[in-house]
């Protein structure tokens, strides 16, 4: 619903607060998707950037050993494994659903994990055995990263199991509930599958739906910083550091290596898979959902209030902002602290929701204002990646940088097309041509 026009204030020195609004629903203004792919399979993509990994791990294992393969232990006969076990799920009967358990842990995951914790144990116990307990100590380096850029969210589920077991101690609960927090899965983002947008003209269910997804796109986020980080540890420095050191009678060998190098590709590695999995992360429906519910939240900015002692005009002076209040375009509020602020909404919707003191709500705004600013931005930092990576290829000319960065930019290219592709896309759903609008109406007609 419109907005509440206000008239000229009445001449009283506490004026009553502004009746809240009816919330309700209103008629979308978003233009409608086609029934398109959004989002890859989870499986193909912890696949491809599994791939990815591993030929960065490759080509690592070039650039530190070259040519020097006759060096005694200049390569492992022993290697450490992944483990991936898909999950399996049939609308089948009690019967088939016990023999199919059976099946998958007498036949794929015991075998498996024996596999997995054989192989873990004769490497680690060569690794412990032939370097220093220094060394063994970087293992740990993903697990303090992980917990360090996790930490709000594993504080969180640590606050919650303490008040469980407090609970439980009060004999408020029983012992099952907490086992149930216990076995509690980590933060998970939306489902957007599930997940849709809903157009609403009240200012508490607008910035409750912001919220949501605020914390949604900084726990994508921070995925996708510790997938970059991850990979490039994993992949390119870990082999720097179990570089052997002597041979296997024991006489000390040095193997050159480029440390400036080594951190140039580094970088490259871990932007690339940040990159690989914001896009994953990141698919069309999902900018989508961050642009529409943005146009409707809307910004303030701080304006200089009225002095003490200024007799202006009443009709213009703030109000105090309203929690309940959807304003409209233009519209000054004042807060309890004296600061006064302007709304400015988007050109779709002419309303306001936001907190005036909020940052992230006019970073939010200003950032997913526009339908295309984040795959641009998305798409410029590809392009500037790709630039970067061509750069370091013409002025490198040692054979083996050579064909690691022809490689490797491969997974760029291929991003980037995808990039630009969706941007396509996300340009002519938001501005169709005549054509698209053409095409649209005789689709509808077919229907």
């Amino acid at each position: 619903m419109p907005p509440r026009r206000r008239g000229p204030a009445p001449a009283q020195s506490n004026p009553p607060p502004p009746a809240p609004r009816t919330s309700g629903v209103i008629l979308s203004v978003h233009p409608i998707w086609p029934d398109i792919q959004f989002t890859q399979g989870e499986l193909f993509f912890e696949c491809t950037l599994f791939l990815y990994s591993v030929l960065a791990l490759f080509l690592q294992y070039l650039n530190i050993y070259k040519t020097l393969w006759w060096l005694p232990k200049s390569y492992w006969h022993y290697s450490l494994i992944t483990e991936v076990i898909a999950t399996i799920s049939a609308n089948r009967s009690q019967f088939v659903q016990s023999s199919l358990m059976i099946v998958e842990y007498a036949a794929i995951k015991t075998p498996v994990m024996t596999l997995i914790i054989t192989s873990f144990l004769f490497s680690f116990n060569r690794v412990c055995h032939d370097f220093p307990s220094r060394s063994v100590l970087w293992f740990f380096f993903p697990v303090i990263f992980y917990v360090f850029i996790f930490r709000s969210e594993i504080f969180g589920w640590f606050g919650r199991l303490r008040d469980q077991l407090r609970k439980w101690r009060r004999r408020e609960i029983e012992f099952s509930d907490v086992c149930e927090r216990l076995m509690e899965s980590p933060p998970a983002q939306i489902d957007l599958d599930s997940v849709l947008h809903m157009c609403s003209d009240n200012p508490a269910q607008i910035r409750e739906e912001i919220q949501v997804l605020i914390d949604d796109l900084v726990l994508r986020f921070k995925k996708s910083i510790f997938a970059g980080v991850s990979t490039a540890f994993l992949s390119i420095m870990l082999p720097c550091i179990f570089v052997p050191y002597k041979t296997s009678q024991g006489m000390p060998q040095k193997i050159l290596i480029n440390e400036l190098w080594e951190c140039q590709l580094a970088i490259v590695v871990g932007l690339t898979a940040f990159s690989l999995y914001v896009a994953y992360l990141s698919p069309l429906n999902y900018l989508d959902l961050l642009h529409r519910a943005a146009i409707h939240l809307g910004s303030w900015h701080q304006i200089e209030g009225p002095r003490i002692g200024h007799t202006g005009s009443m009709s213009s002076a703030p109000s105090p902002w309203n929690e309940l209040v959807l304003y409209a375009d233009g519209e000054t509020v004042q807060m309890p602290d004296g600061r006064c602020y302007r709304a400015k909404s988007s050109h779709v919707i002419k309303t306001v929701a936001a907190h005036p003191e909020s940052s992230r709500h006019n970073t939010f705004f200003k950032v997913l204002r526009k339908h295309n600013y984040l795959i641009n931005a998305m798409c410029l930092f590809e392009c500037g990646l790709i630039v970067i990576q061509f750069w370091m290829l013409v002025l490198t000319n040692d054979w083996q940088h050579i064909v690691t960065f022809v490689l490797l930019m491969f997974a760029n290219y291929l991003l980037f097309a995808k990039l630009f592709k969706d941007k396509i896309i996300l340009g002519r759903i938001y501005e169709p041509s005549q054509e698209d609008l053409l095409l649209m109406h005789q689709l509808h007609q077919e229907r």
